[in-house]
């Protein structure tokens, strides 16, 4: 009797120490579709490799916490894991699509001292994010270690400024390739996009900030192709700075990045990983790891198109008035909006003082604005600098709702410690209780915020058309480019409807400023970008001149049912289609280089299809503004060969 129960506390030891060694070591977690594996591998640090098609993309990778001063993660010992397979569909308010498939495979490892790491692996790639359990009340994170660690021989797509309002270059990461990486690009703002092998990209970006600073990338100056993550200090007093003041950045500054709650979840950590390019021109992820809405009755939040003032420099031409900020200009605008059918006008800086929002210009009449808008159908939206909105928050908001404005454009933020990044949240909730739009500018990248408000209907944080009034940077090549980086993140204010397009003759002007390639070329942006909120940025008198070109592209939807990438090629070119009901949008442009565009309509259901295409007209390759409309019908098995100049462009309407 004694031998058996000693053999049974053996077998049942040994049972022990095995589940205890493959505890240490959880087992692979796969895509949907097999084709995406992440191992978690725990040593002298918490670590995870990525493969595709069982290819290494990314080598093994730390992940860790410094907390009041106590390294989490380090010598990591697992006490259990968690698995889940979610497939579910989420709503969304408005966007590229309404219904947004929500299909991954979960682990959750949860780690001795109150961690654990979560993650999240979809078709389309893969998160993680470091959850914390304490028991205390705060908890101060001196930092994260965030490592995205590559193979040698590889290159990637970088903004070339120390800001979102920059254009993407493509730069080796090979430290024998790049002198003193660290000095030219030691602060990368995100997406950050890596040939990681010569077929499959990866995208670098994060999701679902809230209460937490904004991650940049480092290359350093180690031998290996490391990446790291770093972070804004922790800002104890700030003071006025930026842009003529407008801002408030960092005067003192912490030595630790975040003050968090003892039970926190930080952002996701994102990687969009494919060999489709496609995958990067379309993609949901941010959206999908940020929160679901915090309030259910969106009815009132209404996406549409704006006339803007500023870019054209307040032009009105042929009035019996001085155009300019003034009362008489804006009811201009009005005019041209509702003739148009354009839902909103915006009224940008100087309206108002910049460090008080209730001490309005005496130019500008804004409640007889707003009045006249409502008379015609036309709401009206409100530029104010994001710092003084902040401080001013209930007052100023109160204020401009009492009014009957439709929103506010909230501009120069220029910071994105912990600090930074919680004043959109407390903005955006602030003005969803009152039923205000927000348009953040001079801001961070969009992180999933649009998701938990939606009535943070556009973001700037993007080289866009506001660009070519001050330097030549918004080329043909770039806004190719954004499609497949910046796009990414979430809603884009470009700005786009340039309506004075050039070629070689190009050449900068603050007043009627010129917008590079074909008119068709810009009036696709109008499908291919997430512009819910979306500007016509020119003089009315320049739409005017070609009402039939004005009423094709104010009738395109800025939110849509569905979306679908048709043809696409990293940065040279992109074929969009988008479905607003039962009608189709499809729109293409083109990089610097000519091509032939070949078109396939089996996404269309079966019947004939009316089309209306704008497309290049026939001496577009040396008249940017050459453009013509067609007429014809297709079916879901009509093929169409359509050539495109350089920097050229299309819009098909079909119903």
């Amino acid at each position: 009797m004694y031998k058996i129960i000693k053999l049974i506390s053996i077998a049942v030891a040994l049972l022990l120490l095995d589940n205890q060694v493959m505890a240490q070591q959880p087992q692979p977690v796969f895509s949907p579709d097999k084709h995406i594996k992440v191992e978690v591998l725990l040593h002298e640090k918490l670590y995870y490799r990525v493969m595709y098609n069982d290819e290494v993309i990314m080598q093994a990778s730390p992940i860790g916490i410094s907390l009041d001063g106590e390294a989490g993660g380090n010598a990591p010992v697992m006490i259990s894991e968690q698995r889940n397979i979610v497939d579910t569909v989420v709503q969304a308010v408005w966007g590229g699509r309404k219904n947004i498939s929500n299909q991954y495979n979960e682990l959750q490892v949860n780690l001795k001292g109150d961690l654990s790491i979560q993650w999240r692996v979809y078709n389309a790639g893969v998160a993680y994010r470091i959850i914390t359990h304490s028991k205390k009340k705060e908890l101060i994170v001196n930092n994260e270690e965030v490592a995205f660690r590559f193979n040698f021989n590889v290159s990637a797509w970088v903004l070339k400024d120390k800001s979102y309002e920059s254009n993407y270059i493509s730069k080796p990461l090979d430290v024998q390739d790049v002198a003193d990486f660290n000095n030219s690009l030691n602060k990368v703002f995100l997406p950050m996009i890596v040939q990681a092998t010569p077929t499959v990209k990866v995208a670098i970006t994060e999701a679902g900030i809230y209460n937490y600073p904004s991650l940049f990338l480092d290359r350093g100056n180690d031998y290996e192709n490391f990446l790291n993550g770093s972070f804004e200090k922790y800002t104890l007093s700030s003071k006025p700075g930026s842009f003529s003041n407008y801002a408030e950045v960092a005067d003192k500054e912490a030595g630790y990045i975040a003050r968090i709650p003892g039970n926190f979840e930080l952002p996701w950590r994102v990687l969009i990983v494919s060999d489709n390019d496609a995958v990067f021109a379309d993609c949901d992820l941010v959206y999908l790891l940020s929160k679901p809405a915090a309030f259910s009755t969106t009815d009132w939040i209404k996406p549409g198109k704006v006339a803007w003032d500023w870019w054209h420099d307040y032009i009105a031409e042929g009035v019996n008035f001085k155009a300019g900020i003034n009362t008489a200009t804006y009811l201009y605008n009005i005019d041209f909006a509702a003739r148009f059918k354009l839902e909103y006008i915006m009224v940008d800086w100087m309206w108002t003082d910049k460090n008080d929002l209730g001490l309005f210009s005496p130019d500008v009449d804004i409640k007889k604005i707003i009045e006249y808008g409502k008379s015609k159908n036309v709401r009206v939206l409100l530029w104010c600098p994001g710092h003084t909105l902040y401080k001013q928050l209930d007052k100023a908001l109160d204020l401009f709702a009492g009014i009957g404005a439709a929103g506010v454009k909230a501009d120069f933020f220029g910071r994105e410690d912990q600090t930074g990044m919680q004043m959109y949240e407390v903005i955006a909730a602030a003005a969803a209780k009152r039923k205000l739009l927000v348009d953040f500018h001079g801001c961070t990248k969009p992180t999933g915020l649009s998701r938990t408000y939606p009535n943070v209907i556009n973001y700037e944080a993007v080289l866009g058309n506001e660009y070519n009034k001050l330097l030549d940077k918004v080329s043909v090549n770039h806004k190719v480019m954004l499609a497949f980086t910046r796009a990414l993140q979430g809603p884009m204010d470009y700005t786009p409807g340039g309506m004075r397009n050039k070629h070689s003759d190009y050449a900068v002007f603050f007043i009627k400023p010129l917008v590079h390639g074909t008119r068709s070329n810009e009036m696709a942006l109008y499908v291919i970008y997430n512009e819910p909120l979306v500007m016509l940025c020119d003089a009315p008198g320049e739409y005017e001149k070609e009402p039939a070109l004005t009423n094709f592209i104010s009738a395109i939807p800025v939110s849509w049912d569905d979306t679908k990438v048709l043809d696409a090629s990293f940065g040279e070119y992109i074929v969009t289609a988008k479905k607003k009901g039962i009608e189709w949008h499809v729109a293409g442009i083109t990089n610097d280089k000519a091509r032939e565009i070949t078109l396939d309509f089996s996404f269309l259901d079966e019947g004939n299809h009316a089309v209306t295409l704008l497309k290049d007209g026939i001496n577009a390759s040396k008249i940017a503004t050459d453009y013509r409309f067609e007429n014809f019908t297709v079916t879901n098995k009509t093929n169409m060969k359509l050539p495109l100049v350089a920097g050229g462009g299309f819009v098909l309407h079909i119903k």
